[in-house]
């Protein structure tokens, strides 16, 4: 494996380790989760042909897989960048590290349906958080250059964050909120500084199909059992279809960093 990829993946590894280390000591097991096939639109289903009998909501469960598919993907993609030197070395580290996040993310999301435990409810709120975090420590990168102390303080407060759910019923989505606010922010910085009409109009469109991707995600989870009052929505739920938009979030956010990364690899070359 390519030496930035697998430092990467480390950097992935050792936070994930640490969070389901301290999840499994039971600290967080006062937090409110939503468990139960009650909270979910897709109606449980024990008779599919094919299909092991653990997987009640089949929908549900294998669109998680496609966090994991289009994390390779793009770690493909950057990889094959950096080798035709379109992008920097460092570019490929810091892109990995966002691709590895998806990668393990899909494996969590599907234990947490599959088993519908507290505990992987809870790593599954968890590790939402450092996606939007590590949108800001992108945005930092390309603007000013890597910081390791900038880097993991933001990384830091992300994960420390997830605590205000121990002092409120709403403090995750009081945390995610402020994150995604901050991944706004700085993505905004990211295209007001671009100087290229022809990037910008690249910037623009990956943005725009992110936050809507965003906002999809929100508001089709939210109405998932609303929507399972018509038959269309039955198997393939709101939920899964939230699932299927934060799946496009990270690939959109993926298309607004990648053009970035390539602008400035060419003008280092020049």
């Amino acid at each position: 494996m390519d030496h930035a990829v697998s430092r990467a993946a480390v950097l992935v590894l050792i936070p994930v380790a640490m969070a389901t280390a301290i999840t499994w000591l039971g600290c967080f097991d006062s937090v409110v989760t939503e468990l139960g096939f009650q909270h979910y639109g897709e109606r449980p289903d024990h008779g599919i042909p094919l299909l092991p009998s653990q997987l009640k909501m089949p929908a549900n469960t294998l669109v998680n897989l496609g966090y994991t598919l289009l994390g390779f993907i793009w770690l493909r993609k950057f990889l094959k960048d950096r080798n035709e030197d379109n992008i920097t070395n460092s570019d490929l580290f810091v892109g990995s590290v966002f691709c590895w996040m998806a990668v393990v993310y899909g494996p969590v999301q599907f234990l947490r349906i599959v088993t519908q435990q507290h505990r992987f409810a809870v790593m599954d709120q968890w590790f939402t958080l450092p996606f939007f975090a590590w949108v800001v420590v992108m945005s930092d990168y390309l603007m000013h250059g890597w910081n390791t102390r900038r880097a993991l303080t933001v990384v830091v407060f992300s994960f420390a964050s997830y605590s205000l759910a121990l002092v409120h019923d709403l403090g995750f989505e009081a945390a995610l909120g402020i994150h995604i606010l901050f991944a706004v922010l700085y993505g905004m910085q990211i295209f007001l500084a671009s100087q290229s009409k022809q990037l910008k109009s690249k910037l623009l469109w990956a943005m725009i199909l992110a936050i809507l991707s965003c906002v999809g995600f929100v508001v089709l989870k939210l109405l998932d059992l609303h929507l399972a009052k018509f038959s269309l929505f039955h198997r393939f739920s709101g939920h899964f279809w939230s699932k299927v938009a934060d799946i496009m979030q990270i690939h959109f956010v993926c298309k607004f960093f990648h053009p970035v990364m390539e602008e400035n690899a060419k003008n280092k070359k020049i």
